[in-house]
């Protein structure tokens, strides 16, 4: 039992977790989803589009956004205003979680693919460029999406409505961590494939690829050609991204590792009230994944371009689209 000072520490904890999902995990949502969007127009511009890494980085986006819009709503809903729409059905549970894991594994692995790209095209070894071609990123995005979908169908089944100790005893979607098989998916998954790999593996061709850039600049330092500008560029974008990474997933990535392996401990609901303030903070860090579009802006003039370019051409559109119904309301009125 709580005497009366702990059970107001506990609702302080609790206040604080549900404000910091309400009004931060809003925000964040909002320029996580302007971010995605813009990403997705500007690498379908013909600069980019014809180059394997920015094919990468398109469909990364893409995923991104569907999880956004699958993960990340469904979270801000459930803990910052107590509206959960799965509790209809554990069939939309189980839907959600899928497509939340598929897309975050498969977003992962495109911008690893990204990152490899990267390191190919810095090589040295000209048989290995090959391996850069648009057609053979075509194949490996295909091969991933289906692979990706169809070795993840075992959550579907894993899914289900449970009180969860970290989230207050509330009835929350999630896997049966207490199923032995499902427990291994979730380390898996939210720990390994979607935590720790990525960031590691996109630092590491980072670095590989920053050397072989330095080197290539030493011994060709008059070429300033467009397209060794734009590769250059793409090769910084994804090295600020992936530092970026190792900040945002690898607190995440731990804290999952112990609330797991710790699954089975008693916990007092003061304990539990510290964990889900601290799986909220570590949560909202982990989106700003999603906000790779901003590094981009940052560290490419050609990105912040062709973003400029589209912004002006939305603007322009909006303008024209508003001229026009004033137009057909004038006409409606003489009528």
């Amino acid at each position: 039992m709580l005497n009366t000072n702990d059970d107001s520490i506990v609702s302080k904890y609790n206040f604080i977790s549900e404000k910091l999902t309400k009004y931060v995990g809003v925000c964040l949502d909002i320029l996580c989803l302007f971010g995605t969007t813009m990403n997705i127009l500007t690498f379908m511009r013909r600069t980019y589009k014809s180059r394997a890494c920015s094919l990468y980085l398109l469909f990364a986006s893409i995923c991104d956004f569907i999880h956004l819009n699958f993960g990340s709503l469904s979270n801000i809903l459930q803990y910052g205003f107590h509206y959960d729409w799965t509790i209809t059905s554990v069939a939309y549970c189980q839907i959600k979680n899928y497509f939340v894991y598929v897309f975050t594994i498969i977003s992962a692995t495109f911008t690893i693919f990204a990152s490899i790209d990267r390191y190919i095209s810095s090589s040295r070894k000209v048989h290995c460029w090959i391996f850069s071609k648009q057609s053979i990123a075509i194949r490996c995005i295909i091969i991933s999406i289906l692979f990706w979908f169809i070795i993840s169908i075992p959550i579907i089944f894993c899914s289900i409505r449970i009180h969860h100790s970290s989230h207050n005893e509330q009835m929350v979607c999630s896997i049966n961590s207490k199923r032995m098989s499902c427990f291994f998916i979730q380390i898996v998954y939210s720990c390994i494939l979607n935590g720790f790999i990525p960031p590691i593996s996109m630092l590491v061709f980072g670095l590989l690829t920053c050397i072989n850039y330095r080197e290539l600049r030493r011994r060709c330092p008059s070429d300033s050609s467009r397209v060794k500008q734009i590769n250059y560029q793409l090769t910084s974008m994804l090295v600020l991204q992936s530092i970026k990474s190792s900040f945002t997933s690898l607190p995440y990535s731990i804290f999952n590792t112990y609330a797991l392996l710790t699954i089975e401990l008693d916990r007092s609901p003061m304990y539990q009230a510290k964990e889900n303030l601290i799986h909220q903070i570590v949560y909202l860090l982990f989106w700003s994944n999603y906000t790779s579009f901003f590094v981009y802006l940052y560290s490419s003039d050609i990105f912040r371009k062709h973003w400029l370019t589209h912004l002006k051409r939305i603007v322009c559109c909006l303008k024209l689209f508003k001229h026009q119904q004033s137009k057909y309301h004038i006409r409606s009125d003489r009528i």
